[in-house]
């Protein structure tokens, strides 16, 4: 079965990378992870793009991270493959030449919000609420948001969001300046 979990299109010199799994509220499994790679390493290399926005699809979520259904399925050997694949991706998104924005148009928790501070710029709508959610479940950010979210809004304030797991509305987050815009 080939399906496109991440949607690509550009015009102009814009590329538009729409996270595609609206069902399951945006979340990563293996094979959307693999698609946002591919699609990353094309635009990596191609000369006519100077803007990347990435979004998601659908009304409720950006993304909710990873895919926990899917995880629960995994030997410990394809978590930690999954893990290091976040961080491979994410990296590369942040290392993209052209700048890149984040347009949080739904929830944003866990590998969503990670995704967002891989990006150069976040803008969030109103009601979006986002956070590094997955030390609620005992999982530590994986994907560089330990190391992102500090450079950003600061040591402590960090700290206090990573350990509490808490959700920030768009407000919030504009006003400790993890968002660029609401």
């Amino acid at each position: 079965i080939n399906v496109n979990f991440v949607k690509y299109e550009q015009r102009d010199f814009i590329a538009y990378v729409t996270l595609d799994r609206p069902e399951m509220l945006n979340a990563f499994n293996f094979e959307m992870l693999e698609q946002l790679r591919k699609v990353m390493e094309s635009i990596q290399i191609h000369p006519d793009i100077r803007l990347v926005i990435i979004t998601g699809a659908g009304e409720k979520a950006f993304s909710v991270g990873a895919d926990l259904k899917e995880r629960k399925t995994l030997p410990d050997t394809l978590v930690k493959r999954n893990l290091n694949r976040f961080g491979e991706v994410f990296t590369m998104i942040e290392q993209l030449p052209q700048p890149t924005i984040c347009v949080l148009n739904g929830y944003a928790f866990g590998g969503g919000t990670e995704l967002a501070l891989a990006c150069d710029f976040r803008i969030a709508a109103d009601d979006i609420q986002l956070g590094l959610t997955e030390t609620s479940l005992a999982i530590i950010p994986g994907a560089g948001g330990t190391q992102r979210l500090p450079r950003l809004v600061g040591e402590t304030k960090a700290l206090e969001l990573i350990l509490t797991a808490k959700r920030l509305r768009a407000d919030e987050a504009l006003t400790c300046g993890l968002v660029t815009k609401v």
